[in-house]
């Protein structure tokens, strides 16, 4: 229950920073308050904090030299390949974002409020990937959280008893 709950946070929210984000490529970005973006980063914490609780319960670990470490590669195979290539194509644009963004008012006077819409979407272009991280998780990884357990007791190398299958 408590899943579907933020579920559909997660959804809304990456509806709402898509919707924000695209209006900073506008002119409606004057009438954007900043209040708006500030409401979405804050709620933006409550899935994220629910997503990596339930991940440090669940997420298999495996041996790394001397440390244990959580096997992430047995988490991100319960979500098919669609959503792992968006996860992925917005991870890069945000760090693209990011970087347009600083060449943008890098060396040069801007205005103010050329400022505060390079600002929102900056931001706006971060929410997109907090909030699609916990909504890729607790649509596809969380309903099926019960495989990462028998995945961390399956053996970890395909050839068992010293023979090939």
């Amino acid at each position: 229950m408590i899943a579907r709950l933020f579920l559909f946070v997660s959804a809304a929210g990456f509806a709402a920073s898509a919707l924000v984000h695209l209006a900073t490529f506008t002119p409606a970005a004057s009438r954007l308050g900043e209040g708006v973006v500030l409401v979405l980063f804050a709620l933006a914490f409550a899935p994220l904090s629910a997503m990596l609780a339930r991940l440090r319960r669940a997420a298999p670990t495996r041996q790394w030299r001397r440390l244990r470490v959580y096997d992430w590669r047995a988490v991100a195979a319960l979500v098919p390949g669609g959503p792992r290539v968006l996860v992925a194509a917005t991870g890069l644009y945000v760090v693209m974002n990011l970087g347009l963004s600083l060449l943008l008012v890098a060396g040069e006077s801007v205005s103010a409020e050329e400022h505060r819409a390079v600002t929102l979407r900056l931001l706006s272009g971060h929410l997109l990937l907090f909030y699609l991280l916990p909504l890729v998780y607790f649509r596809f990884v969380d309903p099926r959280r019960g495989a990462l357990g028998a995945a961390a007791s399956a053996p970890a190398h395909p050839i068992q008893g010293g023979t090939a299958p």
